[in-house]
Order: C-alpha cells, then structure tokens, then sequence
C-alpha cells in the first residue's frame, strides 16, 4: 500500500486496498493511510530543499 500510496501519478489499486482493509480494521487503516502520506510528504520536503538527515 505505501508504494502505490506514494505514486503520485497512480492510485492504490482496489485489490490492494481491499487487502489491508481486510486485515485492519478502518480506523488503524485510516492511520496507516495519514503516516503514509506524512512521510511521504516530509521525504518530498526535504528533497525539495536539499535537506541532509542529522
């Protein structure tokens, strides 16, 4: 799910999604979901600003 969550010309295939619904319940999936996005998002900054972890 994260790499297809991450994809920005893509989407989370349906079969994909109805996997991890399957073994999370919607609330925890709901959280995977934003810790996905948040990470990619900060990954995405600090590529967009030349960041150097430390």
């Amino acid at each position: 799910m994260t790499e297809e969550d991450t994809l920005i010309n893509n989407h989370v295939a349906d079969q994909t999604y109805q996997q991890a619904a399957s073994i999370l319940d919607e609330t925890y999936l709901a959280q995977v979901i934003m810790a996905i996005i948040t990470i990619n998002v900060w990954n995405r900054i600090g590529i967009a600003t030349q960041l150097i972890p430390g």
